[in-house]
């Protein structure tokens, strides 16, 4: 391919999946600039890997399990497992304080609770997609999500009305 078809291809990749994969990896992280760093790292693997897709659902799904590993790899280089909910600076556009309170509170969860709720609230997949994306049965994803709804029911209590 020449330069200018692969500077397009990268363009309209990045448009449909850079938001997607920045929110998965800020929920993550806790942190904008570390975010924006694991994006950087997903889109290269993407780009010079060869990886090889069947569509794109397939293509969607590896980008989403190779955010979320990036993370985990992140985190464990820097000695963490997770992200300490003080740490976490939002968004403008989460100035909301029962906003903040939620995503905080999904921040604690542990991975494998945060990523099947941040698939299934934040980005609207169905449990059938959650599965082929995880690659794990579709009652291990209803499991997940039902103890991540636990895990938060005392959170949020307050907000329930």
């Amino acid at each position: 391919m020449k330069t200018r078809e692969l500077e397009k291809e990268f363009e309209e990749k990045y448009r449909l999946y850079a938001a997607m994969l920045y929110r998965i990896a800020f929920l993550y992280l806790g942190n904008g600039a570390d975010a924006e760093d694991v994006l950087q790292d997903v889109f290269t693997k993407y780009f010079f890997g060869k990886a090889k897709f069947s569509g794109a659902e397939h293509e969607k799904a590896w980008l989403i399990r190779t955010t979320q590993n990036a993370c985990l790899d992140f985190l464990k280089k820097a000695g963490r497992k997770n992200v300490s909910t003080q740490d976490v600076v939002f968004p403008v556009c989460c100035e909301d304080d029962a906003r903040q309170d939620v995503l905080r509170s999904v921040f604690a969860l542990p991975p494998k609770y945060k990523s099947t709720v941040l698939l299934y609230y934040y980005n609207g997949y169905s449990v059938e997609e959650i599965a082929r994306i995880l690659k794990i049965s579709k009652a291990a994803v209803k499991k997940r999500l039902q103890r991540g709804r636990e895990m938060l029911k005392p959170e949020l209590e307050d907000y329930a009305q």
